[in-house]
């Protein structure tokens, strides 16, 4: 289930002069938005920015406290104490929930045959994290017989903040070869079936949790599976010409057949462009190694571009007593060394294989509504956006996706039964 620090995620807000004060929240759990509106007894002087914005922490304590008793038809709650009672709206005007306007799928511009599958065809199994949904569905009966299911995760958007990111990993992840040992592969784009746009797209789901989730206290870190991080870590540097930026054990898997893989390109980049050296995969390298070793993670809360490797790898690392390796320290400090050492005679040199796509393109015509004199509707126009207002929507008759699910108790009673 989604972590409940990161489930919900404040969006934007409207800070009228006097008050009151409304704050929008997404809630990655049900996938929906709430707006919160404070109104204060007293008016805060638009000039003390410090209680201001202190009214985003208000709203946000109130909507935790209440978030999983509110109806499906919500779309706004009102308090004027902190402790006090909530009112709530159900009302078209006080929805501000907008979703994306997706791009069609020739849009992604990849050059080979890729799966699509529609999300209505799938069916959630767990929430792993914002965004991130564990799934399943149906596979393709052929000439042998009904397919297995197959079991997925699902990265999406359904808001526009971070849109652009995941679009970038699909672009990148769905060009890297579905047959290198110790990738991830890619599994499928997602499609709306209600207006038929991108959404999302599956990668294949290894069981087993993460080298984050079973650290070497639970079963041995080897070697072996160091030594195949170096060398899919190389591949995407100098083969594909990508630089991962967020080489973590929790981003590291091992499979049925015992090899390590890597996944989760939402940080990554082309080397050629975008990269950020203060988050080099030899730097992540070095910290993911010291962090399994020892179990120290006081790294992982300082900024990237002030953390000193040359530093670390003069200390000696201490084995923490409840890790499990197949080999001493010295033996994968050696093997991290020479690689280092021989990462300094290479460089970044532009080939064939390195991967290239092309931009996210301008957003696509949707309807909007003409309005009058009055204030009426008159009719409508089609302009491009990225996104689309659910009232609008609705006012105008255009169909769209319904994001919006129970709440993570809820879906563990139907689980269970």
């Amino acid at each position: 289930m989604i972590d409940p620090n990161f489930r919900l995620w404040t969006g934007s807000g409207a800070l009228l002069n006097g008050g009151p004060y409304t704050w929008h929240f997404t809630d990655f759990d049900q996938r929906r938005l709430v707006s919160v509106t404070y109104c204060s007894p007293v008016p805060i002087p638009d000039e003390d920015h410090e209680r201001l914005d202190a009214t985003q922490d208000l709203c946000l304590a109130k909507l935790r406290k209440h978030i999983d008793d509110l109806e499906t038809d919500v779309v706004r709650i009102f308090f004027s104490e902190p402790e006090g009672p909530i009112t709530t709206s159900t009302s078209q005007d006080d929805d501000e929930t907008m979703y994306v306007n997706n791009q069609l799928p020739i849009e992604l511009h990849i050059p080979f045959p890729v799966k699509t599958i529609r999300f209505d065809s799938m069916t959630e199994l767990d929430r792993m994290g914002p965004n991130v949904d564990l799934v399943t569905y149906a596979g393709v009966p052929t000439a042998d017989g009904p397919a297995a299911d197959t079991k997925a995760a699902f990265k999406y958007w359904f808001v526009s903040n971070g849109m652009y990111r995941k679009w970038y990993e699909l672009q990148l992840w769905a060009r890297l070869p579905r047959d290198h040992p110790h990738i991830v592969p890619f599994d499928a784009v997602v499609l709306d079936h209600v207006r038929g746009g991108v959404i999302g797209f599956t990668n294949v789901y290894i069981p087993g949790g993460t080298l984050k989730e079973t650290d070497a206290t639970v079963r041995p870190f080897r070697l072996s599976w160091f030594q195949q991080l170096l060398s899919v870590v190389d591949d995407l540097n100098y083969r594909y010409g990508i630089m991962h930026q967020d080489i973590a054990a929790r981003n590291l898997v091992i499979d049925e057949k015992d090899n390590l893989r890597i996944f989760d390109f939402n940080f990554s980049s082309r080397i050629s462009e975008y990269y950020d050296p203060h988050r080099d995969d030899m730097k992540g390298v070095i910290f993911t190694l010291y962090e399994i070793l020892t179990l120290d993670e006081q790294y992982r809360q300082v900024p990237h571009a002030e953390r000193d490797t040359a530093a670390l790898l003069l200390q000696q690392w201490e084995k923490h007593p409840d890790v499990k390796l197949d080999s001493e320290v010295h033996e994968f400090r050696k093997v991290l060394d020479d690689w280092l050492e021989e990462r300094k005679t290479r460089e970044f040199k532009k080939v064939g294989t390195w991967l290239q796509w092309p931009l996210m393109p301008e957003p696509p015509l949707r309807p909007a509504p003409v309005y009058g004199l009055d204030g009426a509707v008159t009719g409508t126009e089609m302009r491009p956006a990225v996104v689309l207002m659910r009232r609008q929507l609705i006012q105008l008759n255009e169909p769209y996706l319904n994001w919006e699910r129970p709440a993570s108790y809820q879906l563990r009673d139907v689980l269970k039964n």
